[in-house]
């Protein structure tokens, strides 16, 4: 596909869009707006950094990728005949990955001039890094996620399924509400022999308070993409770093409610546009900084606004 440049970015929908919407306006700006065409050599010094920005990974995220990678790897290798791969194997794969993201992040600038292609951690970014005990805590936790995955009830009855749809990490798809596009990217779709479906979640991190309303985008993500109309959708968030999983079940009327509450989403997003039409945010400074600041040093966009947060964490004393 040939490249159009284009002056705003295209409008969509996402879990993790409205996420960050929720969490921080001017997080969602530089996200979303303010990164628009930074990877361009003549675009403006600002958008050329929160695009940089935009790009850091974290030692979280690139634990979740190496987990969502070795699924993937591991499901498609033992649906095809070859071996199921081992624990061990898929450990092995996870530590060249982080390995790799490791020394990439040790040289700024060659990141700097290929952001979207080499990786750099938050923790180098911000001279923070990461000590021993973060190192070795991930070890333990890649280790436990791959002996879960394994014997996991999602990754047996997908290897058994008549169909299987593994997504890979980068990989989304595409349904309307209201002619707005809804991204949704489940790891895992299998419909069983009973013609029952399934929709996975695999998860290495902690139970977040907003997995119901994820998983619900994935339920409506069965019912459009794929049909599903009975009177009962499951999704299951296999938590893998534990050894559970959790399964939500939607009814239709559920569904429904749910579009309805992502409508309300959408038209939340929009009031933040100078023009709907073009999908033109108002000015940066009509997205405000989440109002605990405390945490901001955290955002992948610290950077963008250290003295804006400095200012208002200064306080009257």
């Amino acid at each position: 596909m040939t490249y159009e440049r284009s002056e705003y970015p295209q409008w969509s929908w996402s879990h993790s869009r409205r996420a960050t919407f929720q969490e921080c306006p001017r997080k969602y700006y530089y996200q979303y707006y303010g990164s628009h065409n930074g990877w361009e050599e003549t675009a403006p010094e600002g958008a050329q950094i929160a695009y940089r920005l935009k790009n850091l990974t974290s030692l979280p995220l690139e634990i979740g990728a190496a987990v969502h990678e070795a699924a993937s790897t591991a499901i498609h290798r033992a649906r095809s005949g070859a071996s199921t791969p081992t624990a061990d194997e898929l450990y092995d794969a996870a530590r060249n990955r982080l390995n790799k993201a490791w020394v990439e992040s040790q040289d700024r600038s060659e990141w700097e001039r290929s952001p979207k292609w080499r990786r750099m951690f938050h923790e180098f970014y911000y001279d923070t890094g990461i000590g021993e005990n973060k190192i070795a805590e991930s070890r333990d936790i890649l280790r436990t996620c791959f002996d879960n995955l394994l014997v996991s009830k999602s990754y047996r009855e997908a290897v058994a399924a008549p169909f299987v749809e593994v997504k890979n990490v980068e990989e989304f798809a595409t349904f309307y509400i209201d002619e707005t596009p809804i991204h949704a990217v489940p790891d895992l779709v299998y419909r069983k022999g009973d013609d029952s479906w399934t929709v996975v979640d695999w998860k290495s991190g902690r139970r977040e308070e907003d997995d119901r309303e994820q998983a619900l985008v994935y339920a409506l993500y069965l019912r459009e993409m794929h049909g599903v109309r009975g009177p009962d959708i499951s999704v299951r968030i296999e938590r893998l770093a534990h050894g559970t999983a959790e399964d939500y079940a939607y009814t239709q009327g559920d569904l429904d409610d749910g579009v309805d509450a992502i409508r309300d989403s959408i038209a939340a997003m929009r009031g933040y546009l100078d023009d709907v039409e073009l999908n033109a945010p108002v000015e940066k400074a009509g997205f405000p900084l989440r109002s605990d600041t405390s945490v901001c040093k955290f955002c992948s966009f610290y950077a963008m606004d250290r003295e804006e947060i400095a200012e208002v964490q200064a306080g009257p004393f």
